[in-house]
């Protein structure tokens, strides 16, 4: 994908475009939907579809304090979604104080104005319904024709819904920060995604294996946090192609109150087992089902058995519409 930072180099490169305007934080099936249409005037208009995006998030410079935690924190990733859902090039605009002081009849001269300029040129925007533009979000999408002087024109597109709610970055958030990772992937179009490195069995106590599941540590970075609980994941290791099944518990260790960390703990344990050393080792992990809560057990023999029985629900997981919950239950909270 063709990125660039200045409207001029841009339109020298893509000079017909069709602008599909947002930050698209997670690029979620509602984004994938304005996408699509996007993609579908260009190829109408004979024009390149193009992302018109900013970075930082607004809120990061405006107001620190008020910037949402990001689906997708890293911008390269971030882009790469955006690419990967169709567009051809991006007009990737440094959010500053200034740029959020610009009213919106200069934020569309300068923005828009290499391609209005020219006649052998053209823009056309594609939008949701809450896209703004200028000094106070005062910028509205309908009036992009006539502060264009006519040429340019603009698709608003309705929010795309899922189970009769409109799908959005913030629902995202929420479904996360639950433990439904299951909801997620239905919002996102795809499994939660979160980069990690393993730091191997935390304080050296090798929990994991003394109960015969040994696992790969990491605390999660970023903002954004799923609740406590265990979860079916699919771990890819750095440097590997293949996806492997794990369970993971993403806490505190309950029934080990002296070896509980000082913040959530994430502990991979991959199907089948892995013959190395994950010490350092990047991989990326994709969330699939939140299994149960996190909980103290009476014995770490009752954690062994209930460890067999989360094992068993991750590989069932994707091979039928149920899977297993089952195994040792019962209020154990020693």
């Amino acid at each position: 994908m063709l990125r660039e930072r200045f409207p001029e180099t841009l339109a020298r490169a893509v000079p017909r475009v069709v602008f599909c305007a947002g930050f698209f934080d997670g690029v979620h099936v509602g984004h994938r939907a304005l996408l699509a249409a996007a993609v579908a005037e260009a190829r109408a208009r004979h024009s390149v579809p193009a992302v018109l995006t900013m970075d930082p998030h607004p809120l990061a410079v405006l107001r620190p304090d008020a910037a949402p935690a990001l689906v997708v924190p890293e911008t390269e990733r971030r882009l790469a979604l955006l690419a990967g859902a169709g567009m051809e090039a991006c007009l990737l605009l440094p959010f500053t104080r200034e740029m959020a002081a610009t009213s919106p009849e200069d934020f569309v001269r300068v923005t828009f104005g290499p391609w209005l300029r020219d006649p052998d040129r053209s823009c056309f925007l594609v939008c949701g319904p809450n896209w703004r533009f200028g000094a106070g979000r005062a910028g509205m999408p309908e009036a992009l024709p006539t502060l264009s002087g006519g040429r340019m024109g603009v698709r608003v597109e309705p929010l795309a819904e899922v189970d009769g709610a409109p799908v959005s970055s913030s629902r995202v958030r929420v479904a996360i920060r639950k433990g439904d990772v299951a909801l997620a992937a239905t919002l996102l179009g795809r499994a939660w995604e979160t980069p990690l490195t393993a730091l191997g069995a935390a304080s050296g106590r090798g929990v994991g294996t003394r109960l015969g599941a040994p696992t790969a540590n990491a605390f999660l970075s970023g903002s954004l946090r799923p609740s406590c609980g265990v979860y079916a994941l699919d771990v890819r290791l750095a440097g590997e192609d293949v996806w492997r099944r794990a369970v993971a518990n993403y806490g505190f260790r309950p029934t080990f109150p002296d070896a509980r960390p000082d913040e959530p703990l994430l502990e991979i344990h991959l199907l089948g087992g892995f013959e190395g050393d994950l010490h350092g080792r990047r991989m990326d992990v994709r969330w699939l089902a939140r299994i149960r809560d996190e909980r103290a057990f009476s014995s770490p023999a009752a954690l062994a058995a209930q460890i067999k029985a989360d094992v068993a629900a991750a590989a069932d997981f994707g091979k039928s519409g149920q899977w297993r919950r089952n195994g040792p239950s019962g209020p154990e909270t020693a």
